[in-house]
């Protein structure tokens, strides 16, 4: 049983419609060095991560993985702080090159801010 802190299908973002919707009309950014959040308010009351990382970013897959792993499990952790979003997250530049207690730490960072905007409004 994942209990509340699961990651089960209905908290992911999964068909192109979805990733397109949040691309053409993002109501909120959160940007760090490493990747931005564009972040769309969803009507479901929970929120949902999608995770769009181009092998220009992070060439190894490997690499990719490890993030995309880093990433989930950070959302997992947080995602009772985030309402009802809709998430994408996009690697930039120089992602690859980042210990995983840095990622960790900046994924966390920008929770954070979000969980300040999603208040907010």
């Amino acid at each position: 049983m994942q209990g509340a802190y699961g990651f089960p299908r209905d908290r992911r973002l999964l068909r192109p419609a979805e990733f397109q919707r949040i691309f053409k009309g993002a109501d909120w950014r959160v940007s760090s060095a490493t990747f931005t959040l564009l972040v769309v308010a969803n009507e479901l009351g929970h929120p949902r991560l999608g995770v769009a990382l181009s092998k220009r970013q992070v060439r190894l897959a490997v690499e990719r993985n490890r993030i995309r792993r880093q990433l989930r499990e950070s959302f997992r952790q947080h995602q009772q702080m985030l309402g009802g979003v809709d998430i994408v997250v996009l690697g930039r530049a120089g992602i690859a090159g980042i210990s995983t207690q840095e990622l960790r730490a900046a994924i966390d960072r920008s929770w954070e801010e979000l969980e300040k905007r999603c208040k907010k409004s």
